[in-house]
């Protein structure tokens, strides 16, 4: 449980920092209206800085 608490906050701290920089960049509402899901990025981020490799591409 602790693991998933931890994780959990990680995940939302590194969301927090994409939403505070597109909002910085004045581009947060734009790209809200397109559908940006910044969970997922902050997933693959996250993903690359424990070491993972993250494909460019989805299959």
């Amino acid at each position: 449980m602790a693991d998933l608490t931890a994780e959990t906050a990680r995940l939302m701290k590194v969301t927090e920092a994409i939403v505070a920089e597109l909002d910085r960049q004045g581009v947060a509402e734009a790209v809200a209206d397109l559908g940006f899901d910044p969970l997922e990025l902050a997933r693959v981020v996250i993903r690359a800085a424990d070491g993972d490799v993250v494909p460019f591409r989805r299959p």
